[in-house]
């Protein structure tokens, strides 16, 4: 691959730094690369300068993290305006959704006899975004649980007894404030918002209608057959194909950069794409 445009950094759940990630991206060959840490930009500054300094083509992502009648969907940002005052503002809004539910998270710990503190959880964390990983490995740490795996299964995820569902916009809504900020949208790894395939027709018809540009078909864990069908999704509603290996450093296990994305002619259709939006 050419192209990997979806990576996060320690600005939120990955275990290597915007620098550190240029670097790799550099040793590895990759013509152009997006970090889309999640729903913050604070990696952006570093990701960039050096970036400049490699002669290697950066773009500036974010992956918001959105629900939609009980199910995740994560809505990837690509170009943002980092100008953009209002923009900014309403990412630093989303963020304070995240502090009230690491918070309840916290309180079901507690209630289950798992006396960990926020305080614990942040130790885990190199940047000032805290999120579920970050949970898991406290909980790690403290040997409440083996490993990430077990953490998610007994505490984290859907079923756990300290999840705690999001609070957050839309998918609507953060596509709509894409738009407006002149950024390019896409719909990440659609294989994961729901076991329903027309709940997820609907939604992408929904989403198009805001405004939506793109779907990520190409992605790690996607089979050939997959990335065929998401492909297919992207013609059917006149959306471009966005790619990435999605690499959280150490946070996701045989995982590496670049091992998911896009040829680098496939990525100048996305660029020519934000610029009609432009």
């Amino acid at each position: 691959m050419e192209v990997d445009l979806h990576i996060h950094s320690t600005a939120s759940d990955g275990t290597f730094s915007p620098k550190e990630i240029v670097q790799m991206a550099v040793q590895k060959n990759l013509k152009a690369i997006a970090l889309t840490d999640h729903d913050n930009i604070d990696g952006l500054k570093e990701a960039q300068h050096y970036a400049k300094l490699y002669n290697l083509e950066f773009v500036n992502g974010i992956e918001f993290s959105c629900s939609s009648f009980g199910n995740e969907v994560h809505i990837l940002g690509y170009f943002l305006n980092l100008n953009d005052k209002i923009f900014i503002n309403r990412i630093q809004e989303l963020l304070k959704s995240r502090d009230t539910r690491n918070k309840k998270i916290i309180e079901k710990l507690n209630k289950n006899d798992i006396m960990i503190s926020i305080e614990d959880v942040e130790k885990e964390s190199d940047g000032n975004i805290l999120g579920r990983v970050h949970f898991a490995n406290a909980l790690v740490r403290k040997n409440y649980c083996k490993d990430i795996d077990e953490a998610f299964e007994k505490f984290l995820g859907k079923n756990g007894l300290a999840y705690e569902p999001r609070i957050n916009c839309s998918p609507e809504t953060v596509v709509q404030y894409l738009k407006e900020n002149g950024a390019f949208s896409s719909l990440a790894h659609p294989k994961f918002i729901s076991k329903d395939e027309n709940f997820i027709l609907d939604l992408i018809k929904k989403l198009k209608n805001y405004g939506l540009d793109g779907i990520e078909a190409e992605y790690s864990s996607f089979n050939s057959d997959e990335k065929k069908k998401y492909k297919s999704w992207a013609k059917k509603f006149d959306l471009i194909i966005t790619g990435g290996s999605d690499f959280h450093g150490d946070n996701r296990e045989h995982l590496s950069l670049g091992d998911a994305g896009l040829n680098y002619q496939q990525f100048l259709k996305i660029k020519k794409k934000w610029e009609e939006i432009l």
